[in-house]
């Protein structure tokens, strides 16, 4: 359970000298983490949605609190990525097809239930078990998004390479604050479904495959709209070389961290420290 108040928090960010490439030399880790530009302002208003179908079904008045600050979190953090996509197309890369693309896979696979099960709305039963493996699902990924919200706060190389400030102050706060409500998905999974083993086994095996094949199509396909990459380097190389440099996560260490969500004991809590993410956010530039 969080155990301080979630505070939704405007920001704002100047993008008027950001570059695609905003770490210099490193065109591979740039548009790794451009693919959150694509993903996240799609799945921020998948997650309220679904959140907002839940609400009728929450008992616990601290659970549904942390809940709608969590919503109004996520809404902030899809604006504030979803720019970047007009910004980068004045830079000669359009993002727009791979925008689509993403939208057509979420409504396909993780819509509301009349929209996947057929014309026809499911049943009670069924309706309430996909509800509930729905918001599983965002709590297995809300579990990656803290792993990476820690990596990108604790993280002590990629401030030393030539960066755009802006960028990184985006990643950072955006980070922070996935630090901060990082048990709030679990809580309201575990509220409504009990969080069986047998569920989260379905729901990480939802996210896995999906995360890695966004990861792999949306850099590749970043990296083919960049029109100052002459060649286009090969995405398990390169991941290889930039984690073992310390500039994004290893393999070994995501799906590691897999493993500690299917723990009988698991708590969101023992992913990070909070009080780190709140430092950052009492000093960081793009609040307001």
């Amino acid at each position: 359970m969080t155990r301080h108040k979630i505070t939704p928090r405007k920001v704002a960010f100047d993008w008027s000298r950001t570059k695609p490439q905003w770490i210099e030399g490193e065109a591979f880790v740039s548009h790794l983490t451009n693919s959150t530009h694509i993903l996240l302002p799609i799945m921020e208003v998948w997650f309220c949605q679904v959140f907002k179908e839940a609400l009728p079904h929450i008992t616990d008045d601290r659970v549904r609190e942390d809940v709608i600050a969590f919503m109004r979190q996520e809404a902030i953090h899809g604006s504030a990525h979803k720019p970047l996509m007009e910004h980068f197309l004045q830079h000669g890369m359009d993002m727009r097809e791979g925008a689509a693309r993403t939208q057509r896979l979420v409504d396909r696979l993780l819509a509301n239930p009349s929209r996947i099960f057929g014309l026809l709305p499911p049943g009670k039963r069924l309706a309430r078990w996909w509800l509930g493996t729905r918001v599983g699902i965002i709590a297995a990924g809300e579990h990656f998004t803290c792993i990476l919200g820690r990596f990108i706060l604790e993280n002590e190389e990629l401030p030393r390479l030539k960066h755009d400030p802006v960028m990184m102050e985006l990643f950072r706060w955006h980070g922070a604050e996935e630090v901060e409500h990082r048990s709030v998905a679990f809580d309201l999974y575990k509220h409504l479904t009990g969080a069986p083993l047998a569920n989260r086994l379905l729901v990480m095996g939802v996210v896995i495959p999906l995360l890695t094949w966004y990861w792999i199509e949306s850099t590749r396909y970043l990296m083919q709209q960049d029109p100052s990459l002459a060649i286009k380097p090969g995405f398990f190389a390169e991941w290889r070389r930039a984690s073992s440099r310390k500039l994004i996560p290893s393999a070994r260490e995501l799906l590691g961290g897999s493993w500690r969500f299917l723990l009988p004991g698991y708590d969101p809590e023992n992913e990070a420290d909070t009080a780190i993410a709140l430092d950052h956010l009492a000093k960081s530039p793009a609040v307001r």
